[in-house]
């Protein structure tokens, strides 16, 4: 079974195709399979795990960082004997690719932070704690993102309006995924990324592309302030790409999958990461 010990807890992953590592992360490991990984096991040796909390990964006790997300990264790296990889990911797997760049930076090849923001803002922390209050009351949070302006309702759909009715929809909900095992497994990851903000590591982060090159890419149809904080980051991080899909959502790896690993791969072979 694929199962590893890693950073002390046991990892569910999954790792198929050959050549240079590519980590492919978030929350379930599940969310890369229809996808990410048939495309780019083409190219690369693909490994993806479900992240503590998700999953058949186990969830140890106590409240989560983002620092531990990235440690248990580097710990199924070093259990596969791994020294470097290209590490990747979406929405919380991109705050983990970030932080992974931050905490390890002779372990990364590229790093490509997808579909986030370099920290979170007052309204978009009370957003969190409106997702967990969500789940505490036993529905289904991150359906919508955080607003971008008070005047607002509220923030745009994590994915495109009538997908999940389409055929490619419905049939990926019938595929596991979420972003916690448990209520619990799911309040400790929102209150992890609750606290993320680079900005007291601005100088790392100005620093990064002089070890590893680093793509940020974002939904033209995220919140306008996801899309102009992303493009705030890609500033940070001095000589990073900075690429927009056009007409896609936070779920722009699913929702439109071919032009997501167009700009993942192209990024990559730009790099000459081939």
């Amino acid at each position: 079974m694929p199962r590893i010990t890693a950073n002390n807890i046991e990892l569910f992953y999954e790792d198929t195709g050959e050549g240079i590592p590519l980590v492919l992360q978030g929350h379930h490991h599940i969310a890369w399979m229809p996808f990410q990984i048939p495309y780019f096991s083409q190219h690369y040796r693909v490994i993806t795990l479900d992240r503590r909390g998700t999953g058949r990964s186990a969830s140890p006790p106590g409240d989560w960082t983002n620092a531990d997300f990235a440690a248990d990264v580097k710990g199924l790296l070093d259990a596969l004997g791994i020294d470097k990889a290209v590490i990747a990911g979406a929405s919380l797997g991109g705050v983990v690719a970030c932080q992974f760049g931050l905490d390890y930076p002779d372990r990364a090849l590229a790093l490509v932070i997808g579909h986030t923001v370099p920290y979170f803002r007052e309204d978009s922390q009370a957003w969190v704690d409106d997702q967990i209050r969500i789940i505490q009351d036993g529905g289904r949070p991150i359906v919508m993102q955080p607003k971008s302006f008070p005047w607002e309702e509220e923030g745009p759909p994590t994915q495109r309006p009538g997908f999940e009715s389409s055929e490619l929809g419905q049939y990926l909900a019938t595929l596991s995924g979420g972003v916690g095992n448990t209520k619990d497994d799911s309040i400790r990851m929102l209150r992890a990324i609750r606290e993320w903000d680079t900005r007291p590591r601005a100088e790392e982060m100005a620093r990064l592309t002089q070890t590893m090159p680093v793509l940020v890419l974002v939904g033209g149809n995220e919140s306008q302030k996801t899309v102009t904080l992303s493009y705030e980051w890609h500033q940070m991080i001095a000589g990073s790409d900075f690429y927009i899909l056009p007409n896609a959502h936070h779920g722009a790896a699913r929702e439109d999958p071919i032009g997501w690993n167009r700009a993942v791969h192209g990024f990559l072979q730009r790099n000459d990461i081939v």
